[in-house]
Order: structure tokens, then sequence, then C-alpha cells
């Protein structure tokens, strides 16, 4: 729908900027209104919260058109705020496997690649979601940030913080954790019930 809704504005001023621009005075009764930066509102400036959603879901180039090469259309895109605050964590990568009975999973994932862009992925069984990109990324990186799983922790601490931090079941047919942090090293715990 936000798409919806900043396709819909960037038509409506794609239009009245060919109005404007494709207008001749060629008679004095018909004078060329010009706009005046000055009077000009950014509302972006006034609503940050409403900035970052569109940031999250759309990337422009430098002439301010959309660039798929910069995954202006992938759920896995990510803005420069969301490799800020993964360059925070001591995790780089961050995956999440639990299996519950009757073919119930619950699925994150939270990686910084590369190349700065983040992967931010959540398959919810349990409760029916399934997130991805910027809308994933805001429901895991608070999660993630809470953990305090460092590279001596036991695998019984491990698995009781991420159940409790994630708000899960305990009574899980099989869990996996796998956590890679920023010096390169991974520390992966299993269990099975």
């Amino acid at each position: 729908m936000k798409k919806i809704t900043l396709l819909f504005a960037l038509f409506a001023m794609s239009l009245l900027v060919v109005a404007c621009g494709s207008t001749s005075n060629t008679n004095d009764q018909n004078p060329v209104i010009e706009d005046n930066p000055s009077d000009q509102v950014d509302d972006s400036a006034d609503n940050p919260a409403e900035n970052d959603e569109i940031n999250g879901e759309e990337n422009s180039g430098a002439n301010g058109e959309n660039t798929d090469e910069t995954n202006g259309n992938d759920p896995n895109s990510s803005d420069d705020d969301e490799v800020t605050k993964m360059q925070r964590l001591d995790y780089v990568d961050f995956e999440l496997e639990v299996e519950y009975g009757n073919h119930q999973d619950y699925e994150v994932e939270l990686e910084l690649k590369h190349d700065s862009r983040v992967k931010a992925e959540i398959e919810d069984d349990v409760n029916g979601v399934k997130k991805e990109g910027a809308e994933a990324f805001d429901e895991l990186y608070p999660l993630v940030e809470q953990l305090t799983i460092t590279q001596s922790t036991s695998k019984e601490d491990a698995i009781q913080e991420v159940l409790k931090v994630f708000n899960l079941d305990p009574n899980y047919e099989e869990f996996e954790v796998e956590i890679k942090f920023k010096d390169g090293t991974k520390i992966e715990f299993k269990d099975k019930k």
C-alpha cells in the first residue's frame, strides 16, 4: 500500500513538472507561475518514521530514479541506517530455526553481507507470519540486539536466552542457532528433544 501511495505521489509530481515545464509564455493573458523553493514543504524532516519507511522500501540513484541495482525492488534491500545498526552488533550473521510439531517452524535470519547489504527474513509458521526486507529488519534487529551470546556462552544458556528474547515456546522438537561474529568466528548450537 505504501508503494502504491508513493508511486501515485511520484506520478502526480511528474505530471506537475511536465505541465509546468511545457508551458510557454507567448500570451500575456496566461502568465507562467514559477514555484518558489522556499514555499515548498519537506515533510521528511518533520516525520522521520515515515522517511525511514520510504527509505526501507525504496532506494534512489544519484538522479532520484529508482535503481534495481541498489535493490529498490529487492525485499532484502537495506538503507544506510540498517547497515549502521548492524555494524553496532557483535554479530554479522544470525540464523535461527526452531521446529515444532505438525511441521511448524520458526525461522529467522539477519545478516550483514559483504557488499554492505542487509538480509532480513522471518518465516513463522506458528503465527502465520512471513516478512522480508525492512519490515523483517525492524522486527528482528531489536531482538538480536538484546542477545548477549558470546563465543564462550554454553549451549544451554544460549538456547534459553534465544527462547526468552524471541518469546518462543520451549517445547520444540529441534532447535538450531548459528551466529557469525565480526571477527569471522562462528558458533552453532543444535538440540533435539
